[in-house]
């Protein structure tokens, strides 16, 4: 049984593209504005937004780190692909 890889160079370029952004989109810090200082409250939510924010800076760095994976197993691949034809074309 023969088993086919189909793989899309221009697919997995676009993919890492649209994570780029994504991960932009996460840098992005939340709503910042004055609070009203000393209520117990305002401190809750303040650790709540500082949390918030050093998640969604992790989850940024993680989706740039596989968007930059993706790009380079695209290029990888291309590459890999384009060497095969030009092998199998000499050897035919």
């Amino acid at each position: 049984m023969v088993h086919e890889l189909s793989v899309d160079g221009a697919g997995l370029n676009n993919a890492a593209s649209h994570s780029g952004e994504v991960a932009d989109a996460l840098s992005v810090t939340g709503v910042e504005g004055p609070g009203p200082a000393g209520q117990p409250s305002h401190f809750a939510v303040a650790a709540l937004d500082d949390a918030l924010a050093s998640t969604r800076s992790r989850q940024a760095g993680r989706v740039r780190g596989h968007a930059d994976d993706m790009r380079t197993a695209g290029a990888r691949y291309d590459t890999t692909d384009g060497d095969a034809a030009g092998d199998l074309t000499r050897w035919v």
